[in-house]
């Protein structure tokens, strides 16, 4: 098997360093079966690796670089580059957006986008190069900053370099985390066509892809074309029992035996997803009571609960109401799963559309044009649901009726002293993308005496429109607290011709509206964004002069970018006007950077004892922004070839970030959130007395202490109704640029003719002013659980109220917290020997985090290490067979175990839960999880239609492996099942996939 097999074969999570580092021993007197191997090395030549400017053999790079290829992720049933990338280890071991998480949580780039964030430190700190250059972002709404890998298909990319180190003096602004280059096939001379497959043994979440390339190399040049067509079916949570239906998810303390409430009417642990179809009960004075009433659809409610509960602190209701939610047998019955859940999306449908043409001519005298275009389109749409409500008055304080007829009792059949909100459910809650993306780039390149350079120009346009689904606020309003009909007038805003709505009516609570209703509560709000960027970049590499331990290697070069954005929300939006959403304005504002570099490669000692080889690597940046002032960023890095055997790799540079677009100019939006939702001071006696909460716990220490916000806190503060205004915009004028160091030190261990190599590198990425938005509750936690408190700066961003203790305000703007820390080890190893039967080769990698933590104004800091969403450990194993036309694979990616419970301990909370009057035990951990796929690929010799065919099948996730189950009380979760992006590949369960593909 020779180089250019092993390299394709080669895993899609080794690293660079490690598969490629035994080069060295071809310095050895080669072995027979090696002359092929030195042969294709030295064709391979100089070339320019990701991580350097400078023309160098990529075998003796100083920088650690993982190498992720197409070849393994369609072994592994794999045809998308989001999952292609977040499936590395680099990546694996953090959060990370894809299209489940940007559907179901607020991120940047909008619903559908998907991004990549290296070691957890975001997408807006990874930059993501195509073919060795810069590539514009992509997606929809205010919050556009990072390139979105939908607009690049897995079926155009050859391979992918990720850098490892912050590499901002070579590249620029925003590679902090580390850089990753895009870097598609190129000089084909013919085509290639291709179909896959993949299904879920359960329907729900299939993926087809058909791609076609064609390319011819000329005397003069080359041109390539490709073109893809992607789909994604809709997964929906309906379409697997583990990711519907959430329960408490608790047990005997000490004990894995459930226990949780128990639904009488199906005998099952009670649902606890989204509440549906209640009348909340008022006083006169707005208190509030325990219990709630709900309609009785099935009508055997009257077999486990009374009507009421005898008190004439609730209204009179009408047939068909019970009283729930104020004792154990109450509470068991409440309806908190609706078939719309059943819908809900948790994969989106997606559709995505796209074309790549590039080509160069050698024009004449060493030079070259060349130029590429890249055209995309995704389409993807979001199904979910939403609970609503109003505010009324019961039956005695109207003068119209709501039903038909001219008499008797108003169909709100509510009556007595009190208040009434009731909370519908509705499905109108979808929201669809579409999103078209450009990018051209033309230069021209060439040799001059044998230095290398290279100008050209790009420019970049992504093109959103996000429609959304609405519910208007002044239709809502219409219905709260009028005793009058409306009927005549017209809405304020929307302009709408009022009608009246009675929220309380078993049918509308249950989410079946008629026409007339929906026509006058519901609306689409359609909004559009566009993102532009434009960029000239230069520069001339080659060799000073010769030094004694070789040549001295010099890049220089300049960068000039502009970038604007324009993100208009639709007219509901703009108007404020959307009920339970933020309202925003126009985001607009454009960024100018203009930058110069330049890079030494200096080799120091060579051909020594004990040094093989030594070579310092040099690099220096100017960056000078419009809105953030200037910087300047290095870079240093030794490599030291001891031996072949043995080799040691170091690097340490600074970095600069300048804030993105929306951290600067994103409009003010203003959105209302119930004080239930960001308040830790709700309910503290309450907490004391069922042992949930101590009163030497920070939160609780801190909440009654008179010296804090408003006063301090009562202990029996419940947070009533009121719903706290929350402001977020851009920080212009406010907002200093990020800075970071980053230092990585590595060993490589090459034993001579073992086919054997590893790596071990230690990385530590320190950010300082890192440019956030921590959120109203988070802000709100951050205060009260401080060590600082109540002096925390963090405390004078909200205001509460000191005589109703409400929370009034909460500044959630962009603004510079301390520091962010990310450091671990990596270890990487590859090992292949050929047998007389064929080739074995195993690789595997793991990515171990020693410490994740952010600060934010003061040193009290946030760890995240451990936590759910940030494993420790994440890693791979791999490993392929050949034999003639036939390669098979077995591969096995593992995240290891996470715990919550630390920190919830630490931050005052427990570990435990009455329920019913039973202290029942949380579980807030995820186990160990693994999936393992397996494929058997055969390819065809032999010319014309007969040869040139290859076909793979397999199994990904052939275990059937579920997502990790945790209590929804201490853990996001979709179902039991966490919601986080490790556990995508869990969610579709077990699938079989297939890819046909033809080259001519």
């Amino acid at each position: 098997m020779n180089l250019r097999k092993r390299l394709r074969d080669t895993s899609a999570l080794a690293g660079l360093a490690a598969v490629l580092i035994a080069a060295p021993a071809f310095a050895q007197e080669p072995a027979p079966q090696q002359d092929e191997e030195q042969d294709e090395a030295a064709e391979l030549g100089e070339i320019v690796v990701t991580g350097s400017r400078i023309p160098q053999n990529e075998f003796t790079s100083s920088s650690p670089i993982q190498v992720l290829t197409a070849e393994r992720a369609e072994q592994r049933g794999l045809s998308d580059t989001a999952q292609l990338l977040q499936s590395s280890t680099l990546a694996a071991g953090s959060p990370q957006v894809n299209a489940t998480i940007s559907s179901a949580f607020v991120t940047d780039g909008g619903p559908g986008s998907a991004t990549i964030s290296l070691r957890g430190l975001g997408a807006n700190r990874t930059l993501v190069l195509l073919n060795g250059r810069r590539a514009g972002p992509a997606g929809t709404r205010g919050g556009v900053s990072a390139f979105d890998l939908n607009v690049i298909p897995q079926s155009a990319i050859n391979r992918v370099d990720v850098l490892k180190d912050g590499a901002s003096s070579i590249y620029g602004s925003d590679a902090v985390a580390g850089v990753v280059n895009l870097i598609t096939e190129r000089a084909r001379d013919g085509g290639e066509m291709s179909a896959f497959a993949s299904v879920p043994f359960e329907e729900g979440g299939e993926q087809f892809n058909i791609s076609g390339s064609f390319g011819k190399t000329f005397d003069r040049g080359y041109l390539n074309f490709s073109a893809d067509y992607y789909r994604q079916e809709k997964l929906a949570a309906g379409d697997r029992d583990y990711l519907y239906c959430r329960n408490q998810y608790v047990f005997e303390p000490g004990t894995n035996t459930r226990a949780d409430r128990i639904d009488p009417r199906t005998g099952q642990p009670q649902c606890t997803d989204l509440t549906w179809g209640q009348v909340y009960v008022y006083g006169a004075d707005f208190s509030g009571r325990a219990g709630r009433f709900q309609y009785d659809y099935d009508g055997d409610l009257g077999n486990y609960i009374p009507t009421t509960n005898g008190s004439p602190a609730y209204p009179t209701a009408p047939a068909g109401f019970y009283l729930v939610n104020y004792d154990p047998a109450s509470r068991a019955v409440v309806n908190n799963l609706h078939p719309f859940a059943l819908e809900e999306s948790i994969v989106p449908e997606t559709e995505r559309y796209t074309a790549f043409v590039e080509g160069s001519y050698e024009l004449g005298g060493g030079v070259e044009a060349y130029a590429e275009l890249l055209l995309n389109r995704r389409e993807s749409r979001t199904d979910s649901y939403r609970q609503f409500w109003n505010y009324t008055y019961t039956a005695d304080f109207l003068d119209f009726y709501y039903g038909p007829g001219s008499g008797g009792d108003p169909v709100t059949g509510f009556t007595g002293l009190n208040y009434l909100s009731a909370t519908p459910i509705t499905d109108h809650f979808d929201q669809s993308q579409t999103v078209d993306y450009s990018r051209l780039v033309a230069g021209l390149r060439g040799d001059l005496g044998g230095w290398k350079w290279d100008v050209f120009a790009q420019y970049s346009r992504s093109d959103g429109e996000y429609t959304s689904d609405v519910i208007l606020q002044d239709a809502v309003d219409s219905t709260s607290f009028k005793t009058s009909s409306c009927v005549g007038t017209n809405l304020p805003v929307s302009g709408r011709p009022c009608i009246d709505v009675d929220f309380t009516d078993p049918r509308f609570l249950a989410g079946d509206l008629t026409p007339e209703e929906r026509a006058f509560l519901f609306d689409t709000d359609t909004g559009t964004t566009v993102y532009e960027q434009y960029y000239v970049e230069g520069g001339i590499a080659g060799t000073l002069w010769e030094l004694p331990a070789g040549p001295l290697g010099m890049a220089v070069g300049f960068h000039l970018r502009k970038d604007e954005i324009v993100d208009t929300p639709g007219p509901v939006t703009l108007a404020d006007n959307s009920w339970g959403l933020s309202g925003a304005g126009i985001t607009e504002g454009e960024e100018t950077t203009n930058e110069v570099y330049v890079e030494f490669a200096v080799p120091l000692l060579a051909d020594m004892p004990y040094v093989q080889g030594l070579d310092l690597s040099l690099s220096g940046r100017y960056t000078d922004t419009d809105t953030s002032g200037d910087a300047t960023t290095y870079k240093v890095g030794l490599n030291w070839a001891v031996s072949d055997a043995i080799r040691f790799r170091a690097t340490h540079g600074t970095s600069f970030r300048a804030p993105a677009l929306f951290e600067l100019y994103l409009a003010d939006q203003t959105s209302f959130v119930g004080q239930r939702n960001i308040d830790p001071c709700l309910n503290l006696d309450q907490r004391v007395a069922d042992g949930t909460l101590q009163t030497t716990d920070p939160v609780y220490v801190n909440c009654r202490n008179p010296a804090g916000p408003g006063g301090g806190v009562p202990g029996n503060f419940t947070g009533g109704v009121s719903s706290a205004e929350v402001v977020t915009g851009g920080g212009l004028g406010v907002l200093e640029p990020e800075t970071s160091q980053a230092t990585v030190i590595g060993v490589v261990l090459t034993p001579p003719e073992s086919n054997l190599s590893i790596a071990v590198d230690y990385f530590d990425i320190k950010i300082e002013d890192q440019v956030d938005v921590l959120g109203a509750g988070g802000i709100l936690a951050a205060c009260y659980l401080s060590e600082n408190f109540p002096s925390d700066p963090i405390c004078a961003q909200f205001d509460r109220d000191p005589v109703t203790s409400s929370i009034e305000q909460v500044r959630d703007s962009y603004l510079n917290i301390a520091e962010q820390n990310n450091r671990g080890l990596d270890f990487t190893t590859r090992w292949f020997h050929d047998f007389s039967w064929g080739t074995l080769g195993i690789d595997s990698q793991t990515t171990w985090t020693l410490e994740s933590n952010q600060s934010t104004f003061a040193d009290f800091g946030t760890d995240f290490l451990g936590d759910i969403g940030n494993p420790e450990l994440v890693g791979n194993i791999n490993a392929t067979v050949s034999r003639g036309p036939w390669t098979a694979f077995w591969g096995f990616d593992w995240i290891g175990n996470q715990d919550n419970r630390p920190d919830r301990i630490r931050n005052g909370q427990s570990m435990f839960q009455v329920i019913d009057g039973r202290t029942t035990q949380i579980k807030a951990d995820a186990e160990f999880t693994g999936f393992h796929s397996v494929s058997l690929t055969y390819e065809s010799d032999g010319d014309g239609w007969a040869g040139g065919w290859t076909l793979s099948g397999g199994i990904a996730n052939l275990f059937d492996e579920l997502p990790p189950a945790a209590s929804s009380i201490a853990v996001g979760t979709q179902g039991n099942s966490i919601l986080a992006s490790q556990y995508t590949e869990a969610y579709y369960g077990r699938r079989a996939f297939v890819r046909l593909s033809k080259s001519f």
